[in-house]
């Protein structure tokens, strides 16, 4: 076995040794569990939404940047857009992510925490991004 290939082994067990050992003496253990779930006996019950579309629109005058937000409910999903217009003789980077950067600062307005990023499927360049806050 070449040098590389040890290395590299050596490398990925000290990684999971760390990892068992960081979760073996961690001090909050289950009780940092029951505190996310609100207490003991309470089971914390949770609303998700996504960002699941943000692009440039050049229909109107002027242009804006669109993103749409899901909200996920047991009824079924429900919509809402957040636009982005631009002021006139400004410079903005992209309505696209000017669009994006509004849609997410409304959620953290409204208690919302990004929980996770992923391509979305049907278009690999785009990026579906998922979000979670107490159920109110």
């Amino acid at each position: 076995m070449n040098k590389a290939k040890q290395a590299l082994i050596f490398a990925a067990i000290a990684a999971v040794v760390a990892v068992v050992g960081v979760i073996a003496i961690n001090p909050f253990g289950a009780s940092s569990v029951q505190a996310n779930q609100g207490g003991k006996g309470a089971v914390q019950k949770w609303e998700y939404c996504a960002i699941i579309h943000t692009d440039r629109e050049r229909d109107n005058f002027p242009e804006r940047g669109v993103a749409v937000i899901r909200y996920f409910q047991t009824g079924g999903a429900k919509e809402e857009t957040v636009e982005f217009v631009t002021d006139i003789g400004k410079k903005n980077f992209s309505l696209r992510d000017e669009a994006l950067a509004k849609a997410i600062a409304k959620l953290g307005d409204e208690g919302w925490e990004m929980v996770s990023k992923e391509p979305d499927p049907e278009n690999g360049t785009r990026q579906i991004f998922y979000f979670k806050r107490p159920k109110q």
